[in-house]
């Protein structure tokens, strides 16, 4: 029996893609270097900033994000969205009486801060960013955090991500894992990874786990 959802963010529940790229391109403006290709930042979403940071430039790590976070604080909320379908799903997910909570990579208070501004973050009751554990996805220890708040095991438990990280985490910690390709990677990249299910919206995942209830 399913009791609890848990959800990575970017790409998954909300699309952030504009206030990440438009925070990375302030960073890089305020030191005077060149602008990565969007295209890059775009593909390396989702790692920790630390680990992102290295495939663009090799200046100050600490620096790069004491700017990049400022920003981001200040200008992220009116171009972050709730994918579609999000808004649908949380509240049949709520309504059925299931607990729910994220797993992600952006820092929990940032991650709050959206949340609120969309209206979602009341649903949340497991909130893990990269500060809650000691290691990243791909490593399960984020997913088990959170169920260990919820007061859940695996087999009561759906985790819903676009990437490999979060698959390979869902699948680690033993839970049902639902892959979307509405994020950053194709659905043939998720398929490969052999997750539960790969959907192409959270309407679709809504009812998957509707029918598992």
């Amino acid at each position: 029996m399913i009791r609890a959802v848990l959800f990575d963010l970017d790409g998954t529940l909300m699309d952030s893609t504009d206030a990440i790229v438009d925070s990375w391109f302030y960073t890089f403006d305020t030191l005077g270097e060149p602008r990565p290709d969007r295209q890059l930042i775009v593909d390396t979403i989702g790692y920790p900033l630390r680990k992102q940071l290295p495939m663009m430039t090799d200046h100050d790590v600490d620096e790069c994000i004491r700017i990049y976070r400022g920003h981001y604080t200040e200008h992220s909320a009116p171009k972050t969205f709730l994918l579609p379908g999000a808004e649908e799903a949380l509240a049949t997910f709520a309504e059925r009486g299931l607990r729910m909570g994220f797993a992600t990579s952006k820092k929990r208070e940032a991650a709050e801060m959206l949340l609120e501004h969309l209206g979602a973050l009341h649903y949340m009751d497991a909130r893990i960013g990269p500060l809650e554990v000691t290691k990243h996805k791909p490593d399960p220890e984020a997913v088990q955090k959170a169920m260990e708040i919820l007061g859940v095991t695996p087999k009561e438990t759906v985790f819903v991500g676009d990437m490999h990280f979060d698959v390979l985490a869902g699948l680690a910690a033993g839970v049902t894992t639902l892959a979307v390709t509405t994020g950053y990677e194709t659905r043939e990249q998720l398929e490969a990874l052999q997750p539960h299910a790969v959907y192409d919206s959270l309407y679709e995942v809504r009812d998957h786990i509707v029918g598992m209830l």
